[in-house]
């Protein structure tokens, strides 16, 4: 009895194709995997608490999606870091303008600034979280808190 010459071509290719099907499965489950729910957000100003429907973002995925690029109804994203960081903020892609408040690590506001779409904005000192909230909604201040 011969053996036929293309049968290890065969396997191997059938062993590629299955690692193919295989791979982008695992990607595709993690890629529409459902966001966490909206959260209720209080913020505590001056004027006296507010409360806001949005949603806290821990993971870097999450922190490069911003408010002005999601399809969802948020009025409000809070950004928490697990360490301090200068990194400039962008609106790149946005629809709308934003309000961004670059928060210490108590959740107090450092430095609010409006930003429309497009732009990019470099608070000049370190922040461990970031409220970022659809324009028009509330005004905030240096000193008020954010209760997530």
């Amino acid at each position: 009895m011969e053996r036929n010459p293309f049968l290890p071509l065969l396997a191997f290719a059938l062993l590629i194709l299955l690692s193919v099907f295989f791979m982008g499965y695992l990607l595709a489950a993690r890629r529409l995997q459902a966001p966490p729910p909206a959260e209720v957000l209080t913020v505590l100003t001056r004027e006296g608490p507010h409360t806001l429907r949005g949603r806290v973002a821990r993971t870097p995925e999450a922190w490069r999606r911003g408010l002005g690029l999601r399809e969802e109804g948020l009025e409000a994203l809070l950004y928490l870091f697990p360490e301090a960081t200068d990194a400039p903020f962008s609106a790149e892609g946005y629809r709308f303008p934003v309000v961004v408040a670059f928060l210490d690590g108590t959740l107090r506001v450092l430095q609010v600034k409006r930003l429309s779409p497009g732009e990019v904005y470099a608070p000049g000192t370190a922040y461990r979280g970031v409220l970022e909230v659809r324009e028009g909604l509330l005004s905030l201040a240096p000193g008020d808190q954010v209760v997530p």
